[in-house]
């Protein structure tokens, strides 16, 4: 996912200014998504899908930068006394491919680990939306592109290249109204209940989060003031996102406030939640013209902040679990102890190709992604018990 990972619409809505307004919707959205999913993948002139409004721990050309980030914390230590938690062991598999294509990925995991959501295509912006039901594979209508999350019930959400927003629920395709005075709308997130988070995007750049449901498409809610926008819901309704260049939060009642940003730094983005976890990024140092985005984890509950010692953070489960991505995969416990996702089994270490690990379940037992040998991507699941 990170040549098709991080920033669903490197365009839409940063936590730097907001793009041009001649930002072209389509090419964005499209070029966003992917670089979610297939950023670390290399290899081949992938598809690059953004997921998010920041980078995690990419270089992210542009963009104001800060003074010169801090050291970024080493690994936390068990606290003392605590008992130590059941190791974990994990295992990979393949899922199954039901149309052909060279660029197959898992892209998303819905909390309960039962629904997985990809895409398969040529990496040429025809990539089909794929669901995996307990492990069996079904296609999406043509006419959902760039699927961005499925919730527990097996709901699926996304937007098309044009910035039309869609819903596949019980076997059929709807449209997400967009707001009077708005052009697009970008969609990040669907939580349990079916509540849908998003963002429209109209002329001069202005931008609203915006909230719908899975059960009338049609209908939506504006949430905060014009300048927001929304990245992530929790499964009781709380969304978080920015507003101007802070990182924010809003409750299920509506009521808005702002996240801590970590010392040092004057802005951050957030780019999804679950649980009362959130995961986004702070601009970090300057390097030749670009500004390296640092990733950083808010616990909603206590409103903590810390930045994070990895180059890349992908996800983060309901229980706090970070799923950190690269050619070798990591699951990093709240308490900093950690394991390593293996390559699947029914290979030889020297031609394990290079892994890719987009989504996690809220219990860190499911993962999610894809590995890249012999010029192209297949879909993996990661099965983890303690």
């Amino acid at each position: 996912m990170t040549a098709l990972d991080d920033q669903r619409m490197a365009a839409l809505l940063q936590a730097a200014p907001v793009p041009e307004p001649r930002v072209d919707v389509g090419r964005a959205v499209r070029d966003g998504r992917r670089r979610r999913q297939r950023r670390r993948v290399g290899g081949i002139a992938a598809v690059t899908v953004l997921a998010g409004l920041g980078v995690v721990g990419a270089v992210q050309p542009g963009g104001a930068a800060s003074r010169p980030a801090p050291a970024t914390p080493a690994l936390a230590a068990s606290p003392a006394g605590t008992v130590p938690a059941a190791p974990v062991t994990c295992e990979a598999s393949w899922l199954p491919q039901p149309i052909d294509g060279p660029v197959a990925v898992a892209n998303g995991v819905d909390p309960t680990g039962r629904y997985i959501v990809g895409e398969i295509g040529t990496g040429q912006e025809d990539g089909r939306v794929v669901l995996w039901t307990d492990g069996r594979a079904a296609v999406l209508p043509t006419g959902a592109r760039h699927a961005a999350a499925v919730n527990a019930g097996g709901v699926v959400v996304g937007t098309n290249g044009d910035g039309t927003g869609w819903v596949h629920r019980d076997g059929k395709l709807r449209f997400l109204a967009t707001p009077p005075g708005y052009q697009a709308v970008l969609v990040h997130a669907v939580n349990g209940r079916g509540d849908i988070a998003g963002t429209a995007r109209g002329a001069g750049d202005s931008h609203h989060a915006v909230l719908w449901s899975a059960d009338r498409p049609q209908e939506y809610r504006l949430v905060g003031r014009a300048g927001s926008a929304a990245t992530g819901i929790t499964e009781d309704g709380t969304v978080v996102g920015v507003m101007g260049q802070l990182p924010y939060r809003w409750t299920p009642q509506g009521v808005g406030a702002a996240l801590a940003v970590p010392d040092g730094h004057p802005r951050a983005s957030v780019d999804s939640a679950h649980g009362e976890w959130a995961i986004g990024t702070v601009p970090g140092a300057r390097q030749g013209g670009a500004v390296q985005m640092l990733p950083v984890r808010w616990n909603l509950r206590t409103g903590a902040v810390s930045l994070l010692p990895f180059p890349g953070a992908t996800g983060i489960a309901g229980n706090g679990d970070l799923l950190v991505g690269g050619s070798e995969p990591l699951v990093v416990a709240t308490d900093g102890t950690s394991r390593r996702l293996p390559g699947r089994p029914d290979v030889r270490a020297t031609e394990a190709g290079t892994y890719t690990a987009n989504g996690i379940s809220d219990d860190g037992l499911i993962v999610v992604g894809a590995v890249y040998e012999n010029q192209a991507h297949r879909p993996l699941v990661w099965h983890c018990r303690r």
